[in-house]
């Protein structure tokens, strides 16, 4: 079975969704549990979905989603559907705070 993983490639046009949630300790892992098993269920069926990276801070008190979509058109169609409006709503309200910004990949620097 392939490994798949997430690649960060400024050549590639892809759009990327950085969403920073700040939450309460006590609810870091059920919104990461959340933000995974959507994932895993519908969201990485959707037309143009590339790639998604849940980061849950040592401290307890934030949750980045880190997704790639392959244009911002499709990421913008998923965004159309009430079913992801739904999903955002359960999310956020396992937040304090939701902070979304789209991005593009200005450089890469690795060994």
């Amino acid at each position: 079975m392939a490994k798949h993983t997430a690649t960060i490639d400024p050549q590639s046009p892809c759009l990327t969704l950085i969403n920073v949630y700040g939450v309460e300790p006590g609810t870091q892992a059920d919104l990461a549990k959340a933000l995974s098993e959507a994932t895993e269920n519908t969201i990485r069926h959707q037309p143009g979905f590339l790639s998604v990276c849940i980061h849950s801070s040592l401290d307890g008190k934030t949750v980045v989603n880190y997704a790639q979509w392959a244009s911002k058109e499709h990421f913008e169609g998923f965004m159309r559907k009430p079913e992801t409006q739904e999903q955002l709503k359960m999310f956020a309200g396992l937040a304090t705070s939701v902070a979304p910004s789209l991005y593009m990949v200005s450089a890469v620097h690795a060994d």
